[in-house]
C-alpha cells in the first residue's frame, strides 16, 4: 500500500513545511520552524537520511527524519539530536494514521521498517545502529515502531535517565491554587503582584524582531552566567547552539508561536523565559536569571505569571521538557520517561558491536548497585502501555 524512499535533498522536504508541519501532531519540535534552524547549523558533517512513505496517490503520508553518521559505525540518528534537546522525537504520520491501533499507522510504520532492514547493508541507505534520542514512553507511533523492528528480528535497547514533565491546567485559575498548601498559595499571590508592587519592574513580552533579539541575547547571558558560577560551560557555550536556539526565536516569533517575556528592573533585564506555543500548550525550552537580583526571585515571579498566562489563554497546560529539577515536581508537573533508544542493524557486525556495548552497559549497571547510585531504567518500548 505504501512506497518508501529515503531522501538526502532535506532542503527540498523543507521547502514544502505546510506538508511537513502537517504531519507533526502539532508538536513544535517536530516542525520545519525548529528543525530547519538546526539543519542549518548542524547538518554540514551530516547526511540528510530521511526515510518518506507515499500513499499510491504520491501523497506523503509519513517521515522519518534522520540524518546519518558516515564514519564507522554508521549511525543514524533523529534530526534535531545533540545538546539541542528537542524531545518528543518521533515519526511523522497523518493526523488520522496516529492511534495507537490504527491499522493504516501500522502499515506505514511496517513498510519503513522494512525499507531500513532491507537496506541495512547497502552502500547508498546503509546503516549499523539507530541511536534516537529524546523519545517519549508515551508515543505511541514509536512504540509502534519499536514492535514492529522487535517483529522483524531487530534488537530494540531502550533506556531512560530522565523524564518530561508536564503541569496540566485545572478548570480554573482558583482550583489549580487549590491544589496547594495555604502558604504556597499566599506566595503565588505574592509573586503575581510583584510586578506592580515593585517599583521599577515591569514584565514584557517579545513584541517585536528587535525585541527578539535584545531579550534571547539577555536570556542566554543571564544563562551562561548562572552555570559557569557553578563551574560549568553551560548549553550556549557552544556558538552554533547560540546560533540555532536565536534563528528558532525568530522563525517561531514569524509564525506567532513564540513566548519570550522578560523581567526588567529599571531598564535592565534580570530574567528571561524562552517558551514555544502549540495550538494547545506551552513548552518551556530554557530560561535565565540574574544573581544578583536573586532577593528578589525573578525565575519565580516569571514562572508563575506564565502559569497565570497558560490558564487566560485556555491552553491544557506547560511542558517542563526533559531534566528532573526538584521545582517541576513542586509545582504539580507529572513526569513521562523520556527514552533513548539504540536499534542494531540486521548484520552479523552491528550484532557483535551491540554484544561489546550491552556488556559495558551492565557493568556499569553492577557499579551503580555497588555504589548505592540510581540504575539507568531499561524499558520495553514494545510492550509500554
Amino acid at each position: 500500500m505504501y512506497r518508501v524512499e529515503c531522501s538526502s535533498s532535506v532542503n527540498a522536504l523543507f521547502g514544502n513545511p505546510e506538508s511537513w508541519n502537517s504531519l507533526s501532531d502539532g508538536i513544535p519540535f517536530r516542525q520545519t520552524r525548529w528543525l530547519k534552524p538546526w539543519w542549518d547549523q548542524f547538518g554540514d558533517a551530516l547526511e540528510a537520511y530521511v526515510v518518506v512513505a507515499r500513499d499510491d496517490q504520491g501523497q506523503i503520508c509519513g517521515i522519518l527524519p534522520l540524518c546519518r553518521q558516515l564514519a564507522s559505525p554508521r549511525t543514524l540518528r533523529f534530526m534535531g539530536d545533540n545538546n539541542a534537546c528537542t524531545d518528543f522525537a518521533s515519526i511523522l504520520l497523518d493526523s488520522g494514521a496516529t492511534a495507537a491501533q490504527s491499522i493504516v499507522a501500522q502499515s506505514i510504520v511496517d513498510a519503513m521498517v522494512q525499507f531500513l532492514c532491507l537496506h541495512a547493508g547497502s552502500d547508498s541507505y546503509g546503516w549499523d545502529f539507530l541511536e534516537l534520542d529524546g523519545v517519549s514512553a508515551a508515543d505511541p507511533v514509536m512504540r509502534c515502531f519499536s514492535a514492529s523492528l522487535a517483529k522483524a528480528g531487530v534488537i530494540v535497547h531502550a533506556q531512560s535517565r530522565m523524564s518530561t514533565w508536564f503541569l496540566k491546567s485545572a478548570e480554573s485559575w482558583e482550583q489549580q491554587l487549590s491544589n496547594h498548601s495555604k502558604r504556597t498559595r499566599k506566595k503565588t499571590k505574592g509573586f503575581l503582584e510583584a510586578v506592580d508592587k515593585t517599583p521599577g519592574m515591569q514584565r514584557v513580552l517579545a513584541q517585536s524582531s528587535e525585541q527578539v533579539d535584545e531579550f534571547m541575547d539577555a536570556m542566554i547571558e543571564l544563562h551562561q552566567r548562572r552555570w559557569n558560577a557553578v563551574g560549568e560551560p553551560g548549553s550556549y557555550a557552544d556558538k552554533r547552539l547560540r546560533d540555532f536556539v536565536i534563528q528558532m526565536a525568530h522563525e517561531m516569533f514569524e509564525h506567532e508561536r513564540l513566548y519570550l517575556p522578560v523581567l526588567r528592573l529599571d531598564g535592565r533585564i534580570i530574567g528571561g523565559e524562552l517558551g514555544i506555543l502549540s495550538d494547545n500548550q506551552l513548552y518551556i525550552y530554557s530560561s535565565g536569571f540574574d544573581l544578583d537580583a536573586s532577593d528578589l526571585e525573578p525565575g519565580r515571579i516569571l514562572a508563575v505569571n506564565t502559569h497565570k498566562y497558560v490558564h487566560d489563554q485556555g491552553l491544557r497546560g506547560i511542558e517542563y521538557m526533559r531534566g528532573d529539577e526538584p521545582y517541576k515536581p513542586r509545582s504539580g508537573a507529572e513526569p513521562t520517561p523520556l527514552l533513548q533508544l539504540r536499534v542494531v542493524a540486521p548484520r552479523w557486525w552491528a550484532k557483535v558491536c551491540h554484544s561489546a556495548w550491552s556488556a559495558q552497559f551492565e557493568l556499569k549497571q553492577w557499579a551503580r548497585r555497588r555504589t548505592g547510585r540510581e540504575l539507568v531504567k531499561v524499558v520495553d518500548m514494545a510492550l509500554t502501555s
